[in-house]
């Protein structure tokens, strides 16, 4: 009961300091030669110098608040041409989008306790404006308090330019005062309306050549991708691409010879971007093209009589492949699966002295993390 007694005096004190300046403001106005005529309709607005508090997530009233919202419904019912204007605001925490909801809620919330106190719900206007925290306590948490008071015989409120959270129906008589409309609420990085993205990662890498297979192990490959148009049905990719594979065959034993893989990749990729709050569910397919140098390390020249291998071959590529993609946030992480075509294959002679060579085609299964910006 005491905490409620001390916010009913700041609550009244407040607003009787916020009319008191105004009621000045208006008599030094009258006191001037022809200003009283030109703002005689118009209502005098200040701050009322009282602020409402709230929790972290919350637009429940505390004790102290109701005590100052107590003396705010008595100064509002002492004249009927006092209005109000209420701000609501929320901090940081959480994501824009409920935080101006809340903001709202919490306007609203300080609007239902005046009513419930008896005072007309039209003569109290209510906005959100989301998360601005520089001027405001409990890092702003709060909903602050604009009062007016007509010197017509009718309430102020309907002067005032209402944005469209709480519509209030204008009086014949308004004439609107320069009150800013609630500001949007900032879009997410990655939710913008085309979206990058950077990506690493790794697969398991074999060809599908049995004439390869039989001389070569599967091994792993690593990716590195720029990807645009995480966000929209039509995107692209380009990739750095690598693989290692081991090998065994004649005349290229010891030394551990690998086969080695470097190349790079630009791909058109079909998305279908699923969004539920913050997170982005995607579905894709792609297709491109690419080049890849081919090279076995530790070849050993003086056996190349005895191997159908030459040391290197140049391959250009098509890759084809899906995938799915998650994204929270600015994080991002994919599965993919994909088929990759070479053209050109010199690497491995099916037959001796033959023209005949066994295609480098290979799959691949692997996934990658990165961050949309």
């Amino acid at each position: 009961m005491q905490a409620k007694t001390v916010g009913w005096i700041v609550g009244s004190l407040g607003l009787l300091f916020g009319a008191g300046a105004a009621r000045g403001n208006q008599d030094m106005g009258a006191a001037g030669s022809g200003m009283a005529s030109h703002s005689a309709d118009k209502p005098d607005c200040k701050d009322a110098g009282v602020t409402v508090a709230f929790k972290v997530g919350s637009d429940e009233l505390d004790q102290n608040a109701r005590g100052a919202l107590d003396g705010v419904a008595t100064w509002l019912k002492a004249n009927d041409r006092r209005t109000l204007y209420l701000e609501g605001f929320a901090d940081t925490t959480g994501e824009a989008e409920p935080n101006l909801v809340l903001s709202a809620k919490r306007a609203d919330a300080v609007k239902t306790y005046l009513v419930e106190q008896g005072v007309d719900a039209s003569r109290v206007t209510t906005v959100g404006r989301g998360e601005e925290i520089d001027h405001l306590p409990a890092n702003g948490r709060a909903v602050t308090f604009l009062a007016c008071q007509s010197p017509g015989a009718r309430p102020g409120v309907a002067q005032l330019e209402v944005p469209p959270v709480t519509p209030v129906e204008p009086g014949p008589s308004a004439v609107p005062a320069a009150v800013p409309p609630p500001p949007p609420a900032p879009s997410p990085r990655w939710e913008s309306s085309f979206g990058w993205a950077v990506m690493a990662g790794g697969a398991y890498d074999d060809f599908t050549d049995s004439n390869l297979r039989s001389v070569t192990n599967g091994g792993g490959a690593w990716t590195a991708r720029f990807i645009g148009g995480t966000n929209s049905i039509a995107a692209f990719e380009a990739a750095y691409v690598g693989a290692a594979r081991g090998m065994r065959m004649l005349g290229l034993t010891g030394n551990n010879p690998t086969l080695v893989e470097n190349g790079v990749e630009g791909t058109f990729r079909l998305n279908a971007p699923i969004r539920r709050g913050s997170s982005l569910f995607e579905p894709y397919g792609y297709a491109g093209l690419g080049f890849s140098h081919f090279n076995i390390s530790n070849y050993n020249a003086n056996a190349q009589a005895l191997s159908s291998f030459r040391s290197s071959d140049d391959v250009m590529n098509i890759p084809v492949g899906a995938g799915f993609a998650y994204a929270y946030k600015s994080f991002i992480a994919d599965a993919r699966a994909g088929w990759t075509g070479t053209i050109n294959n010199d690497l491995l002679k099916v037959a001796e002295n033959t023209n005949t060579t066994a295609t480098l085609n290979h799959w691949s299964v692997g996934g990658q993390v990165g961050f949309m910006f």
